[in-house]
């Protein structure tokens, strides 16, 4: 399988991409494309597709974690979306990679991105948390939590890919910029390795 992300995972003991690793084998790191400081993905090592694809387990665990990240991201940075185009079963949807990947962008309004999401996709599905994910349906989707305690989903007909990053890209007033191949934002994602670093004891403070 040819997988970017598990190329630079099996390597990842010579990256400094990373800023921290769970016991539970998920990493968070600044994504690619960072168009605001804070923007960071939360991931497993491992290959997995989807967050849908994990044990009810594994998924209360990853759920977890998941919070855990969103609230160190959003002590610095503010309200923070938690976000998912989930792949199934060789379908992509709006995502652009199979390997499962999180992501966490702080916003200034997380409700006017639920409200972009619905004039795609209509009403959401709610659940009750991450977990309920793998009964939701059994195609491609997309999930967004715009705050803790409050979760959605959609069948990913109709949205365009990196449809999250277009959302909030345009929601702080960069939308043209939101394709994370044409625009790197290399120095937001410095910043972000930095600072949180710093948040959570590993280096000095930023």
């Amino acid at each position: 399988m040819d997988c970017q992300f598990c190329t630079e995972f099996a390597l990842r003991e010579r990256t400094t991409r990373i800023i921290t690793e769970t016991a539970a084998g998920w990493v968070l790191l600044p994504t690619v494309g960072a168009f605001t400081p804070g923007y960071c993905l939360f991931m497993p090592v491992a290959h997995l597709d989807a967050a849908a694809d994990l044990g009810p387990g594994e998924l209360a665990r990853a759920a977890a974690e998941t919070e855990e990240m969103r609230a160190l991201i959003q002590a610095r940075y503010g309200p923070v979306v938690l976000a998912e185009h989930g792949p199934r079963d060789g379908e992509l949807g709006a995502s652009c990679c199979s390997h499962c990947h999180l992501h966490l962008i702080p916003v200034p309004d997380p409700d006017a991105v639920t409200a972009a999401y619905e004039r795609v996709g209509g009403p959401a599905r709610r659940l009750a948390d991450m977990t309920e994910l793998p009964a939701a349906g059994d195609g491609s989707y997309l999930y967004l939590s715009p705050r803790p305690g409050e979760h959605h989903y959609w069948p990913s007909a109709g949205f365009a890919r990196q449809f999250v990053r277009r959302v909030c890209a345009d929601h702080l007033g960069v939308g043209a910029v939101f394709d994370w191949r044409d625009h790197p934002f290399t120095a937001h994602r410095e910043r972000t390795f930095v600072a949180l670093s710093a948040d959570l004891g590993l280096t000095d403070a930023a």
